[in-house]
């Protein structure tokens, strides 16, 4: 099925009960080959959303570049080491685009780099994030750094299993310029270029875990 190829076991997926608005966090333990899926108790918090046969669910979640929405029956439960809610096969999948890949507001030192000459190493420079999705990720700057320019960048995240360093490159798609109080800062939007899809993971997990932390998710 078209889906397939995307969605994998251990894929972080947000679930909803079709027609509420309040999001909960899972994770894909098995898929079979008819596309049915097994998820862990879908939970925000301390609340878990418990589902019964007969009910029906839409599903978001993050891969290769684009984020994807579908909806499946719920077929029932199991219990394999932990509880499982057996779904039935994806319908009306949609694939939206990189720009729709949730995008959560964290100040991060990131650090970048502009092209260098030949034969020179990059020389980095310090700046703040404003937010980051799956997709990139908006930064605070001290200088006007040109549309299309593509940077070298690297910040690290804070995960359960501990901090990982992401380095990609991010082509600056967007700027802006503020004036407060006669001082002048910048921002730059930044697409990720060729971010791996380990990489783009631990992006999204971490999205995932302080969005549960703060119970901040929406439809």
């Amino acid at each position: 099925m078209p889906l397939q190829p995307e969605l994998k076991i251990r894929q972080k997926i947000m679930v909803t009960r079709k027609g509420e608005k309040q999001w909960f966090f899972s994770t894909v333990q098995d898929i079979r080959e008819n596309g049915e899926l097994f998820i862990e108790m879908p939970r925000q918090g301390e609340s878990a959303l418990v589902l019964y046969p007969g009910e029906a669910v839409d599903v978001r979640f993050s891969a290769e570049g684009a984020s994807y929405v579908f909806s499946s029956p719920v077929l029932g439960k199991t219990v394999d080491r932990i509880p499982l809610f057996h779904l039935g096969p994806p319908e009306n999948v949609q694939r939206i685009q990189q720009r729709n890949f949730v995008r959560f507001p964290v100040a991060l030192e990131v650090f970048y780099a502009l092209p260098p000459e030949k034969n020179r190493r990059p020389r980095y420079k310090k700046a703040l994030s404003v937010d980051l999705s799956g997709g990139g990720i908006r930064l605070a700057v001290d200088e006007l750094l040109p549309e299309g320019v593509v940077l070298n960048l690297k910040f690290s995240l804070p995960l359960k299993k501990g901090m990982k360093e992401i380095a990609t490159a991010g082509k600056v798609v967007r700027r802006w310029a503020y004036e407060t109080e006669g001082v002048v800062t910048y921002q730059v939007a930044v697409e990720f270029q060729g971010i791996t899809r380990t990489q783009q993971d631990y992006i999204v997990n971490f999205i995932f875990s302080r969005m549960a932390e703060q119970g901040r998710l929406r439809p």
